[in-house]
Formats: structure tokens, C-alpha cells, sequence
């Protein structure tokens, strides 16, 4: 996303500001600017970035007007520099990954600099070509053996998959390896022989030893989730109610997605059907159910909600309208994950009498007057609380936040 900024504006967060092109002009249209990420900036326009007055800036890199600006996950492979007429000058804010079939002169001949914040991923035999090239680094170069298979993304290790492995199978995986279900350790040692990985690695903790025996870790930055002993992966949202409960995978659940308990699961049958369980998520549940669940949950060590009347869910972009609390029995537990405009119409005496609780993860935007009914009623609150005000003052004279601005 990409905005031009209109003279004396206010702009919120921004990701990358680009000031390689600014003038005096253009930079004394900004009043200020939020929180900046990254700015970027030529050798004739560093001075400009003093000039501008905003929160906390994360870095600055000083690179040609010409370097072309990537983004997210970029990889390099033997066809990007194909057809250039010229050496490439390269910006990257995310993830690089130089595949192994690349050759060092692909990279002397074809990158003329490398300005990167985030992360390299290179295989070892490029590795001297590549800091050779690269004049600014904010964060890691991390080499792998460039022998190795490498896999972008997933690697499953399943009952499926893993027989079709050839015996001492070798992987530089850039993602997650996941192995969802308990598989034969002789089996798993026969066919997997090393394992180099930047991401994650989720097992069953029956299967660690020989997972983790396997593994390479030159940074020690992999992070390791282990499903404890006879627990059943839930890897997806996991809604539990009367007609269902009796068909669990499991009396052992370890969920790492949302689990929400329907107000018609009665705690004596819960109590029959679940023996633990482990959400690495939310936790939304009847109060009715909190002794029991105390039993088979660490509640407080987890994000659980004990929801008192109605459940109202927002995941999306809704609406609040006043009518809603006109068909409400009682009260209500709002849940919000998306984004929640309230209707001015709704008085805030009627939000903090008929909402019971309210939690947020996600941005919650209503007038000043509701603003304090939500804060008093406010339970888990990872979110944005936003108020008519500061939407009034960006169209008066200010931007939003911006993913990248261009001055």
C-alpha cells in the first residue's frame, strides 16, 4: 500500500518510508508521522531524515536511487538474473533465500549491492560472493549446506509421506516441519538422516528423541513445539457442543487453533468425555463449566474466557447497531478478533449494563462517551481501542497507518 502524503499532514505508523526521491519540499508537507519501521534513504537525502519528526524508528538504510525495494520473502534462483542488462541493486525487508543451484559468478555478475533488513538464508559455497555484495545488513546471514534438499514452506513427516522417503533423507527446510501424528521411530531414523532448519518444528513428544537427534541448528532460533505424551493434535478451530462431544479425538486434546465450549455441554458429561487438555489459543467457555475445566486446563496459564450469556464473536469488519441489544436476553460476552464499529446510536450506559465482559484482540471503534462503558467492562485486551476523535482528526489532516510511503 502505497500514499502520498498531502502538505502539513499527520501520518500514522508506517512500515517503509522512502525518502530516496524526497525534496525539501515534499518533507516539509509532514507534520509528523507515527511509528516508523524502516526508512530509506539515497546519500543525497539522508540529511532529510532529520527533518522529519515521528515515534520510534526501527532502522535506516542509506541505498541507491535505483535499487529495486522487495518485499515479504524473496528467493533467488538461477533465472533472476536473467536478461539483465545491468548489475541489480537490491533493498529486501523480509526473508532472502538463495537456492543452491545459484553460482557464485550469478552473484558477481549479477548483484551489484544487497541492502537487506530481516534475514538471509545462503548456502555455504555462496556465502563469501554474497557478503561481498552486501553493504547493509540489519539482522542474520544464516548458511546452510547447500547439499542439502531444500524445502520452502512445509515438510510433513507422516505416516503417508514418510515411507516414500528415501532412506537417509537429508532437508534445509525455510518454514515449518511438522509431524501431526505419533509415526515409528525405526522407521523415522532410516529415512531421515539431518535436518537444517529456519522456522519451526512441531512433534509428539514420543518422537522428539530422534526428530531432535537429527537436527542442525547453527543459530539455535528454531522453535520447537512438543505434544506431550498420548495427546491428540487438534491443528484447526475446535468447536465443542452436546451432539459432538462424544466424537473428540481424543480424552487428551492438545489444540493450537480456538476451542469454544456451546452453552449446552454439561459439565458431568465434559467431565466423561475429556480427560486434558491443551489450547494454545483462546479458550472461550460457559461459566458454568469453569470448575470442571480447571480440572483438565491450566486456565490460567492459557488465554480462556469464561463467557457469561450470550457469545458474540467478531472474526471479521462488523457493526454494532443499537437493535442488536433489543433481542438480548440478559447479557452478553463480546469477543472481538476482527475489527468492531459500534453505531454512535448506542447509548454507553446500555453497553456497560448489558455487555458482561468485553475482550479484545482485535481494533474496537466507537465515540468517547462509549469508549469508557468498553474500557470498564474491558477483560483480556491485546487490541485497539479507538475512538471517534482520532478518526475526526486524520480527516481533518491525516493519514492512517501505511504499509510503504513514498515521499
Amino acid at each position: 500500500m502505497e500514499a502520498k502524503p498531502q502538505e502539513g499532514k499527520s501520518i500514522g505508523n508506517v512500515g517503509v518510508l522512502d525518502l530516496r526521491t524526497a525534496t525539501e519540499a515534499s518533507v516539509a508537507g509532514i507534520r509528523r508521522i507515527g511509528n516508523v519501521g524502516l526508512v530509506l534513504c539515497s546519500p543525497e537525502t539522508a540529511h532529510l531524515v532529520a527533518r522529519i519528526t515521528m515515534g520510534n524508528l526501527g532502522g535506516t538504510i542509506e541505498a541507491p536511487v535505483d535499487a529495486r525495494l522487495l518485499s515479504g520473502q524473496v528467493t533467488i534462483n538461477r533465472d533472476f538474473f536473467r536478461d539483465q542488462p545491468e548489475s541489480l541493486h537490491l533493498i529486501v525487508t523480509g526473508q532472502l533465500i538463495i537456492e543452491p543451484e545459484v553460482q557464485a559468478a550469478d552473484l558477481e555478475k549479477g548483484l551489484g549491492s544487497l541492502h537487506l533488513s530481516g534475514q538471509i538464508f545462503c548456502p555455504e559455497h555462496l556465502s563469501g560472493a554474497l557478503q561481498a555484495k552486501i553493504r547493509t545488513l540489519q539482522g542474520q546471514l544464516q548458511t546452510y549446506d547447500g547439499t542439502l534438499r531444500l524445502v520452502l514452506g512445509d515438510l510433513l513427516l507422516d505416516e503417508h509421506t514418510l515411507p516414500a522417503l528415501a532412506e537417509g533423507s537429508q532437508f534445509a527446510v525455510v518454514g515449518k516441519v511438522q509431524v501431526p501424528k505419533v509415526v515409528d521411530n525405526d522407521l523415522l531414523a532410516r529415512k531421515l538422516a539431518k535436518l537444517h532448519l529456519i522456522g519451526s518444528i512441531l512433534c509428539h513428544e514420543e518422537n522428539a528423541q530422534t526428530i531432535l537427534s537429527r537436527l542442525e541448528e547453527k543459530t539455535g532460533l528454531a522453535k520447537k513445539t512438543l505434544i506431550p505424551a498420548g495427546f491428540e493434535l487438534v491443528g484447526s478451530s475446535l468447536v465443542i457442543n452436546a451432539a459432538n462431544l462424544g466424537t473428540l479425538p481424543g480424552r487428551r486434546l492438545y489444540c493450537t487453533k480456538q476451542v469454544q465450549f456451546g452453552a449446552d455441554v454439561e459439565a458431568q458429561a465434559l467431565d466423561l468425555a475429556l480427560e486434558k487438555l491443551v489450547v494454545k489459543d483462546l479458550l472461550l467457555y460457559p461459566k458454568a463449566l469453569e470448575e470442571t475445566l480447571a480440572r483438565k486446563c491450566d486456565l490460567a496459564s492459557s488465554q480462556a474466557i469464561p463467557c457469561e450469556g450470550e457469545l458474540w464473536q467478531v472474526e471479521d469488519v462488523t457493526q454494532l447497531p443499537a437493535s442488536r441489544f433489543e433481542y438480548l436476553e440478559g447479557k452478553a460476552t463480546l469477543v472481538v478478533l476482527g475489527v468492531l464499529t459500534i453505531d454512535p446510536e448506542v447509548e454507553p450506559k446500555t453497553l456497560a449494563e448489558r455487555l458482561a465482559k468485553v475482550h479484545n484482540k482485535g481494533v474496537i471503534k466507537c465515540t468517547k462517551a462509549q469508549l469508557g462503558a468498553i474500557q470498564a467492562r474491558l477483560g483480556l485486551n491485546k487490541g485497539v481501542l479507538e475512538s471517534s476523535d482520532k478518526k475526526e482528526e486524520e480527516e481533518e489532516g491525516g493519514i492512517g497507518n501505511v504499509g510503504q510511503l513514498k515521499l
